[in-house]
């Protein structure tokens, strides 16, 4: 899921104020499509990361607040 918020911000991401915006309507349903997996990991993933303060999600839109954290997510460097 990580590697998927990536992607979509690097192909059509906005940087504004908040960080980088992903440019287009976007649905958990959407990224757990996308990734193979269920909207509750998808929820749940979104839901975790937003607590702490890497993403912000709303109606069909994801910012992305720090990006070098979400990189460390994708390649699995955190020891949680």
């Amino acid at each position: 899921v990580a590697h998927a918020l990536l992607r979509l911000a690097n192909q059509t991401g906005r940087k504004t104020d908040s960080g980088i915006e992903i440019d287009f309507p976007i649905s958990r349903q959407d990224i757990a499509e996308m990734t193979g997996t269920t909207l509750h990991t998808v929820s749940r993933l979104l839901s975790k990361w937003e607590d702490n303060g890497i993403i912000v999600s709303g109606r069909q839109k994801v910012t992305v607040k720090d990006a070098h954290r979400l990189v460390v997510l994708a390649e699995n460097r955190n020891k949680r």
